[in-house]
């Protein structure tokens, strides 16, 4: 377990609100996707308060105590921040499940509005100021699959590249929609390449976890260290304050059914169920339509 705090740490120099906005918005963070919890709080680009943890399995454990930790000693309320962002994927079912959630309940108990972070595209926003050309994220999504987007990052300005999750719109281009990629599958991984004739960087837990069968594909790319593997703080409150937000849920980004989905014949069985009733009583419980029996 790993946890880090930091306070009142200048972030982006000249960084100014965003049209409309407050110049105070304080906006708080939050980050579960993999295996790390990390919690924010920034006023615009003044960091005030920043933990993480390497928790894996462990959201929950660490989570509301955080939040709780982080508002006490700062004398703050929830009603006193402005939003809540939460990075909403792709990721972890149960790690994206109850951080959705502690923030939708956080958000509506205070009346907030709320903001989805994207994961795969705040982690090709980290190493912008050092590759450019095709990035391509994987991230880890268990049984020999991974969470696949590529980027391209642009340099022709030639210019000193200070950037942000936020303004590296012009500089961080998604190239392709998120998608699943079996590690087995050597084309579906080779059509993340590309065929231009430009440098090819990889990253994230998805390398991490199947180097063998990454590095028989992109024998020639350049991979970067774990380092890179989650978000850094800088990344999660620029692309916070430059996010839209609204008042409701935020949409979480799975990509593939959950286990229990892909196992419902089976665990319907085990419970006397046919498989079609078991889907009926699921779409009963997310939509609250409740059917009467006759």
């Amino acid at each position: 377990m790993t946890s880090t705090v930091s306070s009142s740490d200048r972030l982006f120099e000249g960084a100014g609100p965003l049209p409309g906005a407050s110049a105070e918005r304080l906006l708080l963070t939050l980050n579960c996707v993999e295996e790390r919890v990390q919690v924010l709080l920034a006023r615009e680009s003044t960091l005030v308060f920043h933990q993480e943890w390497a928790a894996p399995a462990r959201v929950m454990r660490f989570l509301a105590p955080a939040l709780d930790h982080a508002l006490d000693i700062l004398e703050l309320r929830m009603r006193d921040l402005n939003g809540i962002a939460c990075v909403r994927g792709p990721g972890n079912f149960t790690g994206l499940r109850l951080c959705l959630a502690t923030a939708y309940g956080l958000a509506v108990g205070a009346g907030l509005p709320m903001a989805g972070l994207d994961y795969l595209h705040l982690l090709a926003s980290g190493p912008v100021t050092l590759v450019s050309g095709r990035l391509v994220v994987l991230t880890h999504a268990r049984r020999g699959l991974v969470h696949a987007q590529s980027f391209w990052i642009d340099d022709s300005a030639g210019a000193p590249r200070k950037v942000s999750a936020g303004c590296g719109k012009s500089l961080v281009r998604p190239l392709d929609e998120p998608r699943i990629v079996a590690v087995d599958d050597a084309a579906a991984l080779q059509a993340l390449c590309g065929n231009e004739e430009a440098p090819l960087t990889l990253m994230g837990s998805g390398v991490r976890r199947n180097l063998e069968s990454i590095r028989a594909v992109f024998s020639q790319a350049h991979i970067l260290d774990a380092s890179w593997d989650h978000p850094r703080a800088d990344i999660l409150i620029q692309a916070a304050r430059t996010a839209a937000f609204h008042h409701g849920p935020i949409e979480p980004r799975y990509l593939r059914p959950c286990d229990a989905e892909e196992n419902l014949e089976l665990f319907a069985a085990k419970r006397g169920f046919s498989s079609e009733e078991a889907r009926e009583r699921m779409h009963q419980e997310m939509t609250g339509e409740f059917m009467v029996r006759t």
